[in-house]
């Protein structure tokens, strides 16, 4: 029956090629606009590279410092100090690595080569849990250890992209020499580029947590810093109790400091809550979140679902007499629903396919800014920012298009179609005479 109903369908599709052509194409924009939102949300939530970990990473950013009592007088650095990844976290129950990373846009550094003239590199300063914790895909070569990261050696790891840049291959570029800000580095891996829409990891090349220039190893702010924290639970059902004991930590550090008290501010954050943390003095509201991204959803599901709602509802009168004499050979209303909202899921489904192509070409001509939209964490848009396959084609973005596609039919199609059936047999039959 229900392949009887798409038959009739696709008939009526050939019969009325123009109601066709406006209804999927309105369709077709709406699940376009929804599903870029998706995409964009999945590329920051999902498991993409090299971001793997995501559903078990805490995360630990800006926190606020204050004299005791007075937590109106608080100041606050862009992260915390290198102790807090190095000791104060380390071997916390459940946490299996703490990974730090520090990142510098304002800063104009330069790297050159033999035959190359210098131009514009963003490095990211890392510890070494931060290569076990991300998987970076490795070309050749290897990360660096703690044991450089302590000793401030000069070695580094390159994207793919720079090393074409610095030694125009990725081949045999590992213990290559260049120049970062006039010192000689050694390349010790050569890893797959990385895209800005992973801004935790994005860089063009990565370097020794202390050789970092602002790095704040010393204790005259405390706790506070530069570095971003990282932390992998075991187990995610670990999660609550990691963030309880994270908490403890930092309460305990406070109650022993003679001068200053620490505000975490609710951190450490999830990872998906960490990316709308974009004031540096305050939690992120999820509720506030929540109702706003609702109502994006509602204009840009409903109101399509209104209009799209008053085309059917035009056409369900010229199909008046036609759903009379079905009544008449016995048909019930649950029949004739049935093969209605059938008819209008064909079409919205065609729609749906239309907004899929509709939104991969939105976003792959909008990459360079549409990730800014959500995230001001996304601090330097010449970095690449590239969408990769497994951020685009997903079980999760195909299911969320078959759902968008059902809620706007439904939504679309319900009304009209019982307010069609309401009408008596005899009504029904004498509507086009």
């Amino acid at each position: 029956m229900i392949l009887n109903y798409f038959r009739q369908a696709w008939t009526l599709v050939r019969q009325h090629k123009l109601f066709t052509s406006i209804y999927v194409v309105g369709t077709g924009l709406s699940i376009a606009l929804v599903m870029t939102l998706f995409i964009i949300f999945y590329v920051k939530f999902g498991p993409v590279y090299p971001e793997y970990n995501r559903e078990r990473t805490l995360v630990v950013k800006p926190m606020k410092r204050y004299p005791k009592g007075k937590p109106e007088n608080w100041n606050i650095n862009g992260g915390v100090a290198y102790y807090v990844v190095d000791e104060m976290l380390v071997g916390l129950p459940h946490v299996e690595l703490v990974a730090g990373s520090m990142i510098d846009f304002w800063e104009n550094y330069q790297v050159s080569a033999t035959d190359v003239k210098p131009f514009k590199a963003v490095p990211r300063f890392v510890n070494e849990a931060f290569w076990k914790l991300f998987s970076f895909r490795f070309i050749e070569g290897h990360s660096f250890t703690q044991e450089d990261v302590e000793a401030k050696a000069l070695v580094a790891v390159v994207s793919e992209s720079l090393a074409r840049r610095l030694f125009a291959t990725v081949e045999g570029v590992t213990g290559r020499h260049f120049s970062f800000n006039g010192r000689d580095y050694r390349v010790c891996g050569v890893v797959q580029d990385v895209s800005n829409a992973t801004p935790e990891t994005v860089g063009d090349l990565w370097l020794p947590l202390l050789n970092a220039k602002y790095i704040q190893e010393e204790f005259n702010m405390g706790l506070l810093g530069n570095v971003y924290a990282y932390l992998l639970v075991d187990d995610e059902a670990n999660v609550e109790k990691v963030r309880s004991e994270v908490q403890d930590v930092f309460r305990r550090y406070s109650q022993q400091d003679k001068d200053y008290e620490y505000d975490l501010m609710g951190q450490p954050d999830r990872y998906w809550l960490s990316t709308f943390r974009q004031d540096l003095d305050k939690a992120p509201d999820t509720l506030d979140l929540a109702k706003d991204f609702l109502y994006i959803l509602l204009a840009l599901l409903f109101i399509p679902a209104l209009n799209l709602s008053g085309m059917i509802s035009s056409r369900m009168d010229s199909r008046i007499s036609e759903l009379g004499i079905r009544k008449a050979y016995g048909a019930t209303r649950r029949r004739l629903l049935e093969q209605v909202l059938c008819e209008n899921l064909l079409l919205t489904l065609l729609g749906g396919l239309l907004g899929l192509v509709f939104s991969y070409l939105i976003v792959w001509t909008a990459s360079d800014w549409i990730l800014t939209l959500f995230d001001k964490n996304i601090y330097d848009t010449s970095l690449s920012t590239l969408f990769t396959v497994e951020m685009l084609f997903n079980p999760a973005v195909f299911g969320i298009a078959l759902a968008v596609c059902v809620v706007l039919n439904v939504v679309s199609a319900l009304v009209p179609a019982l307010y069609a059936l309401r009408h008596p047999i005899m009504e029904s039959l004498n509507s086009k005479r």
